[in-house]
């Protein structure tokens, strides 16, 4: 009521009322395995960020975080919100339905062109998570980038290779993309040649490894899936990082795992080791150089993106096929 009709308190259902959802659920399971896969992957997330199996699925929390930018309008931003109401300072929740725009940073743009769009939206599914609907790449001189069959920038790049993935259910060999192998045959890169002014040509291929629905429908929202829970997994990571404190969640993420949980449990502990390491350089790094809250972007300053991209992508593989 105070920023704008799109916030909203969540309300936890009653006990009854979970106790029927939990006895649908399980029907659901018997019925349609792949959605309750769908809904497994929504509960890791939820542990991640360390909130219990009650939350309202109509709302999708605060708006996420993603690589390279940040919400356009600066309402949008906000964590939290006074309620007049109550009185009290109450966390922003996004309805399902509901979008918020993103902005790129200065030199990053949608599609890597120097002139090319710099907004895309986030919307917030009916299932309580965020869809992107772009990415923010770095431009280049070389201009857009290159469309590639079965394949989609990550947003990163480094020395003027920017990186791709193969879409899910595709990989650079045409066999499975294998928990615990990195993504080794599954993300590329191409170059900017500099004497040219063009991307190289990307002479491989991304092949199916596995059955891809053939309603196109069913393939975007496969690869949307993969793309939300990466950027959620990954948001809520590094929020946690920026706090100084490692996910409350995770040592619950597990739980729901079977023939997977011995590799789930060493994802989990090597994210925190990564946590406590990154944690402990970074304090020596702030202390060192004097750094105050709003030098954050300092050059060198350790961080745990790279980190959690590796975590968030290797749990997803895991989730790809849940035991069930």
């Amino acid at each position: 009521k105070n920023f704008g009709p799109r916030w909203r308190r969540k309300i936890a259902p009653p006990p009854s009322a979970m106790k029927c959802l939990r006895l649908a659920i399980v029907a659901w399971a018997s019925l349609a395995p792949g959605a309750f896969a769908t809904s497994l992957r929504g509960r890791v997330l939820d542990y991640l960020r360390g909130r219990s199996s009650g939350r309202d699925e109509s709302t999708c929390g605060a708006a996420p975080t993603y690589e390279h930018s940040k919400p356009k309008n600066f309402e949008d931003a906000r964590a939290t919100f006074y309620n007049a109401e109550t009185k009290k300072t109450e966390p922003v929740a996004f309805k399902a339905g509901e979008e918020i725009e993103f902005v790129c940073e200065a030199g990053y743009t949608t599609d890597g062109a120097k002139d090319g769009g710099t907004t895309y939206k986030a919307k917030c599914a009916e299932h309580g998570y965020y869809v992107p609907d772009g990415v923010c790449v770095k431009a280049s001189k070389c201009g857009k980038l290159p469309n590639i069959t079965h394949a989609m920038p990550t947003g990163k790049s480094t020395n003027g290779k920017v990186e791709f993935a193969c879409a899910q259910g595709y990989s650079l060999d045409g066999e499975k993309v294998v928990a615990g192998g990195m993504g080794r045959n599954r993300f590329f890169e191409l170059n900017c040649q500099e004497f040219s002014g063009a991307y190289e040509e990307f002479t491989g291929e991304c092949k199916p490894y596995a059955f891809v629905p053939a309603k196109e429908t069913m393939r975007i929202y496969n690869q949307v899936s993969e793309a939300l829970f990466i950027a959620s997994c990954k948001g809520t990571l590094k929020v946690a990082f920026s706090k100084g404190e490692t996910p409350s969640g995770l040592d619950k993420v597990c739980g729901n795992f079977e023939d997977s949980s011995a590799a789930c449990s060493g994802l989990v502990s090597q994210i925190k080791s990564d946590f406590e390491s990154e944690l402990s350089a970074r304090k020596t790094f702030d202390e060192e150089n004097k750094k105050d809250w709003y030098d954050e972007a300092a050059p060198g300053r350790p961080g745990i993106g790279e980190e959690a991209e590796t975590f968030c992508v290797e749990l997803w593989k895991l989730l790809e096929m849940p035991s069930l």
